[in-house]
Parts: C-alpha cells; structure tokens; sequence
C-alpha cells in the first residue's frame, strides 16, 4: 500500500468526515503548500486538536478500518487486555464512549467471538450506578471488527490510582470496598459472578465512585455450564475453587477475592503471590493467605484486620456467606474508624441514614455529628433492617428518592419491627413528589416523619430534634 501525499491524505479525512472544510483550508493556509508528504499536514491539524494522533497514524498508512464504529468517531486508546483493545470515542453530539474492540486475532475464532458477545450481552442486562453500562454490541460490516460500546468512566483504574496514592486510607478503602460490593450484589441478584476481580477491573470515576467493568469472564452463579462446553475462567478463580472443592461461580469467590483487593488498598502491597506460571497459579498454597496478614500491621486496625480475614478465608464457609453480611461488617467497621463506637457507649444516640447521593451523605454526616448524633451512613436499604434486628438505632432517615420501593419496603420494615420489640426508635422518610402516593402505606406507624418534595435539611433536623433530641450539655451554674 502506497502512503498517501498530503492532498491524499486531506481527500481520506474529509471524506471520512474526521475533520471540516474550514479546518482544512485554515491548516493549508499556514503551512502555504498543499503538495508535499503528509506528515506535516496531519501534525499541524494535531496541534490544533482536529485530529487525534492516533487517527493521523492511521491516515498515514492509509488506514481507514475502525476510524468509525457504531456512529461514533474513534478517537485513541485507552487500554489494552487479552480479547481486545478499549478506544475513547465521541459523536457530533458530544456523546463521549468507550469502545472495545476485539483483537483481529480472534476474529476468525468462534469461542473467543461467542466470549466478547457474551460479555456485551451481560453487561447490556445490569443497570446500577457501581457497573460500567454497556449500550450495544455488535459488528462492523466493512471491516469486519467486533466491538462493545460502553459508558466512557473519566478517571481510571484501581491499578492506576494506587500507583499514584500507593495505598488508601481506610475510610475511603472501605466506602470503595462497599461501592464495589454493592456492584456484585446487584450482579449477583441477576444470578451473575463476576469471575475477574482485580483492581484494573474496579474504575474509579471523576468523582471517585467505584464501577465494575469487565463482566465477560460472568458466569451464571452456581456453576452452570454452556451447552456442549465449559465456559472459559481465569485461572485464579479455578485455582481457588478446585482447592476448596466449591462449583465455579461461587459468589464467596468473588468475596474472596474482593478481599485482595481490600489488602491491596489498605497496604498497597498485593495478597496473592504474583506469577506468570499457570501451575503455580493453581496451587492450594497461594490461596491460604491468611498467614501472610500481620495482626500488627499498622496498615490494617483491629476492625479491618477482622473484615480482612473473614473476606479471605480459605474454608468457603468462614467467608461471609452473603453480601448483606459485608455490608453489615463494612458499616461497623467504618463506624468504628470514625470513633463511633466510644461515642455510643457514652449514650450518643445513633442515626441511620440510608441515602445515595454523596454529596448529601457528606451533609448528613457533618450536620449530625455537629449536633452530637452518632452517624451511621449506608447507600443499601436493606443495610438497614440487618443494622436494627443486631444492634437497633434510635432514628432512620430514608430518603426514597434515590432508594426507591426498596427503601420504603425496608423503612416499613424497621418501623413494624421497633413496635414489636418495644424499640424506642423514630423515622424520618423522605419521598419525591411522584411518590406521594406512598404516604398512605407509611402513615399508620407511631413516631414516623413524611417528608415530600424539596426537602430541606432544617426540615429534617426539626424532626429529628422532635423525635430523638440529643441531650444537651448543661449550662455552669454560681
């Protein structure tokens, strides 16, 4: 293939549609020549941010597969793994994506064609704010490629960030512990694993919120199998399941290795024994890890040392058997790192609040705290009723608009539950204006606040302070 001059060159991007006619008259008038090679012709329309130089790499050899896929304008990569090559991407409406895009390799394999699909269709089935969202899959019939197109995460991976941060602080390790799980609970709750869990797979976004990607190793949990085959795992997953004899797609598989992550967060050291080597991947001995964890590592405080080593047990069943029980321990854990646990015992009464929104949590926490309540914070409503039936609270918050039914079933639930057992506890529910409606469910039960429309969090306090007032410190006398 012959490369293109200049002029060549210029007719391939605009009849791609990569760049304008006034784009490229502007770029013809400074460099005062339209003859010549191309190379300089497309690093000038780089500097200028009309071109990427991926694509002007592509142009040059007169390459034009893949410069559009699915509508969009591919862009440049982003990363690169064993199936395929992930590209950011954008349309004339500024939409920006990630496309990934199977490796020419193995596009004449039907087992690793099947495989990509398979992700894609996965991903297309699971919509929670903790998964990356896939938006279509399909193939491009020009070139033949193909390709995934998912929602464009602005940040980067776990691996990335601590190999800036080198490892995180506890709190935030564990309200991205609980992002991540809450992402697995909701996969699992559609009866998927996630089978590849590691921290390249763990995206954190722009404003910091942990998303799962990479669901194309799934497996249906409980093991099922494709017709006819085994479906592909990593090894590390087969390592781990055939040396404690459980079906492939365990969901305390994920636990467990969601727990390597965790070590790796808090310690930035890796738990897993890192090699190459497939059979010593499979060993029974790489997977024991729990002596490798010091009781006194100053990285890890008694709560987290105990979270730590429950999460990575080797027997299955010393692992958390549900992903309720992890978020339960998440929450003590977090509460006791803030220092909550001193300030119940000294008779602080304690909130639960159950909300989605962070920039909300944040106000939730310091507004309360201010006013001298202990502070217990969960995106998971069903946190909540686990939270009572152990260790019961003096107030809920359940703002609904972003919990939704779930957050009304479980609101009612702990209210009911409170009568019963003669709890003295009150709840503030919090509804949009579409679900008013819901008023009636709820009115019945005794101390019950309902709270619709815009909100405020005076509002709230005003109801709190009616229902569960903090003492106030007494005033000195003569």
């Amino acid at each position: 293939m012959s490369i293109p001059d200049a002029t060549g060159v210029a007719q391939i991007a605009r009849r791609l549609d990569l760049v304008s006619d006034h784009q490229l008259s502007e770029a013809w008038d400074e460099l005062g020549t339209r003859t010549g090679p191309a190379e300089p012709l497309l690093r000038l329309l780089e500097r200028k941010g009309y071109l990427t130089p991926w694509q002007g790499s592509k142009l040059i050899k007169g390459d034009t597969d893949g410069l559009f896929l699915g509508g969009y304008r591919v862009l440049y990569r982003i990363a690169a793994g064993t199936f395929g090559r992930v590209y950011r991407a954008d349309n004339r409406s500024g939409e920006v994506v990630a496309i990934k895009v199977l490796r020419r390799r193995w596009s004449e394999d039907q087992r690793k064609i099947e495989l990509f699909e398979r992700e894609g269709k996965v991903g297309m089935s699971m919509e929670h704010p903790n998964i990356v969202r896939i938006l279509a899959v399909n193939r491009d019939a020009k070139s033949g490629q193909y390709y995934i197109i998912m929602e464009f995460v602005e940040g980067g991976n776990l691996r990335d960030f601590l190999l800036i941060r080198k490892k995180l602080e506890p709190l935030e390790a564990l309200r991205l512990l609980e992002e991540t799980a809450n992402g697995l609970a909701y996969a699992l709750s559609k009866g998927l694993t996630h089978r590849d869990l590691k921290p390249t797979n763990i995206l954190i976004s722009s404003n910091k919120t942990a998303k799962l990607v990479d669901f194309g190793l799934a497996e249906l949990a409980g093991g099922a199998r494709e017709e006819g085959e085994e479906i592909d795992r990593t090894v590390d997953y087969a390592g781990l399941e055939k040396a404690t004899n459980v079906r492939a797609g365990d969901p305390r598989s994920d636990i467990f290795f969601l727990g390597t992550v965790l070590h790796e967060m808090l310690t930035g050291r890796p738990l897993l024994s890192v090699t190459r080597e497939a059979r010593a991947r499979m060993l029974r001995q790489r997977f024991e890890v729990v002596n490798n964890i010091q009781r006194d590592d100053p990285d890890l405080p008694p709560v987290l040392y105990a979270l730590l080593m429950r999460m990575v047990a080797f027997e299955p069943t010393d692992r958390f058997q549900i992903y309720d029980q992890l978020h339960e321990a998440i929450l003590q854990a977090r509460t006791e790192v803030q220092g909550g646990g001193r300030a119940s015992a000294a008779g602080t009464k304690t909130v639960f609040v159950v909300e989605q929104n962070l920039q909300l949590q944040d106000r939730f926490r310091e507004r309360l705290k201010e006013l001298g309540y202990r502070v217990l914070i969960s995106i998971h409503p069903s946190q909540a009723v686990t939270r009572f039936q152990s260790n019961p609270f003096h107030a809920l918050i359940m703002d609904c608009r972003t919990a939704e039914r779930e957050g009304l079933e479980a609101y009612q639930r702990v209210m009911r539950d409170a009568e019963l057992r003669r709890i003295d506890c009150s709840g503030i529910l919090i509804l949009s204006d579409e679900q008013d409606h819901w008023v009636e469910s709820v009115d019945y039960l005794q101390k019950s606040a309902i709270l619709v429309g815009r909100v405020t969090m005076r509002q709230i306090i005003e109801k709190l302070d009616e229902f569960a007032p903090v003492e106030k410190p007494a005033v000195g006398g003569s």
